[in-house]
């Protein structure tokens, strides 16, 4: 549903000069006052050179869905650039008979590690267009902010890869709408090689084309329902990480108790600075989805006493159940970005707090 919402407003914009394409890039078609608007970066149309591009010479086209035949939209006239801060409006001819072009709503009030979207045709596949998962990684300075690509999205061809996204739209996914938070610029050296990408921001689009700058509201994107879930859970295992550990194995290697204590401090402070509500809705979400995970170990191993490697393997299998139901869940909700590491030492932290364990004391009435 989210790759679909993305698609539509995603463009291809293309400059063809005496029949030869010297330039490509992407655009973000969006619904303004009076009508709908492309914006693009500015040297997708103008060039690195600032050349002398004539209306007909721009080329904007849609492709409603994969493999599709592309669409050309008519241009009316170019509303608005701005050369430093890397932005071109174009007004479109463009309708919407039945109504199923996506919300579109502008804003600034983003935070660092929003995950962000966007979507735009690379100059190595032309004919299709890609989505790609990043994150918010600096707020607006100077009218611009950078936006860093998630763990399994990359450059791996550095600024040939990202050749052709510039001029996608920058977007947060709220719900069945969207808010469009800026305008992707040129992707050129470390920032590429590192998977970072700056983005101009929206304030003066926004104004120029009569869209209104809305707040992005947490609330509307955060995980409420698992929070309180998590907040109304009983405590029925008052044992401890070690405890729980020395119980099921009194031979278990102090050593990795240790550094099992170790890492769940770290995560601790590392942690520390997420808001209690959204960390309440995370726990809630991995310990119901460990739950599962360890009902079926406790069916599949009636010993009381586990081996080294059993309790390794289950800690192991509790943090990919945690890292699969985020992935899931973020498709819906708004969480910080976790890596797997952190991940992992919230499960150590579960098991501390009393709510997992590696013995039947640790499954919770539903």
């Amino acid at each position: 549903m989210s790759e679909e919402l993305l698609n539509k407003p995603c463009v291809r914009i293309t400059i063809v000069v005496d029949e030869k394409i010297v330039n490509h890039g992407t655009g973000a078609l969006v619904k303004g006052k009076g009508g709908f608007f492309v914006i693009t970066a500015y040297h997708c149309i103008y060039g690195d050179n600032d050349q002398d591009v004539k209306l007909h010479e721009i080329v904007i086209e849609q492709q409603p869905a994969f493999n599709k035949p592309f669409s050309k939209i008519e241009i009316i006239e170019i509303v608005g650039s701005c050369k430093q801060d890397d932005w071109v409006v174009i007004k479109a001819n463009f309708s919407d008979p039945d109504s199923t072009f996506p919300i579109i709503l502008a804003s600034t009030t983003f935070k660092i590690d929003n995950p962000v979207h966007f979507t735009g045709f690379q100059s190595v596949s032309k004919n299709e267009c890609r989505t790609f998962k990043s994150r918010v990684l600096n707020e607006i300075s100077s009218k611009e902010f950078r936006i860093t690509l998630a763990e399994k999205d990359t450059f791996k061809a550095g600024a040939d890869d990202a050749k052709g996204l510039s001029g996608s739209g920058a977007f947060i996914l709220n719900g069945t709408g969207l808010h469009l938070i800026g305008i992707l610029k040129s992707v050129k050296g470390d920032d590429a090689i590192n998977d970072d990408i700056k983005c101009c921001e929206m304030t003066d689009i926004a104004a120029l084309i009569g869209m209104e700058l809305t707040d992005i509201i947490a609330d509307s994107l955060g995980d409420t329902w698992a929070s309180q879930q998590f907040d109304e859970l009983e405590v029925t295992d008052e044992r401890n990480l070690i405890e729980k550990i020395k119980i099921v194995n009194s031979e278990y290697s102090q050593l990795k108790i240790n550094r099992l204590c170790r890492q769940l401090a770290l995560g601790k402070s590392e942690l520390s600075s997420i808001l209690d509500r959204d960390m309440s809705a995370i726990k809630f979400r991995i310990f119901e989805a460990c739950q599962e995970e360890l009902e079926d170990f406790i069916e599949e191993n009636q010993e009381a006493i586990l081996s080294s490697d059993q309790i390794n393997k289950l800690i192991e299998k509790f943090t990919k159940r945690g890292i699969k139901i985020l992935e899931t869940k973020s498709k819906k909700y708004l969480y910080p970005v976790l890596d797997d590491e952190l991940i992992r030492q919230i499960v150590l932290d579960l098991i501390n707090e009393c709510y997992l364990s590696f013995d039947k004391e640790g499954l919770y009435a539903k």
